[in-house]
């Protein structure tokens, strides 16, 4: 079984304006690197916060355990959270 195994899902930059595939097993974090977006990152398990950037639009699967669930909505933790159908995030 793969690092995900979840649904694919698009994710759009709005900063960089760049749109990607995020494949079943691979991280938002990863995708948006090797589409050329400079990402900030440390840890890619979810608990340092280092790659957490606002979520513009769409639904998230919240995987992380750096944001409180108050923030769930308006920001993404780009190692491990995982998009539903097409998200938009400000990078």
């Amino acid at each position: 079984m793969g690092l995900f195994d979840k649904e694919p899902f698009t994710a759009t930059a709005t900063k960089s304006n760049v749109t990607v595939e995020v494949g079943e097993d691979t991280s938002l974090l990863q995708a948006l690197l090797d589409a050329g977006v400079p990402m900030k990152y440390s840890c890619e398990g979810g608990t340092c916060g280092t790659c957490v950037v606002p979520l513009v639009s769409g639904e998230v699967d919240y995987e992380n355990e750096y944001l409180e669930e108050d923030e769930h909505g308006t920001r993404i933790a780009c190692c491990v959270d995982r998009g539903v159908g097409h998200i938009e995030v400000e990078a």
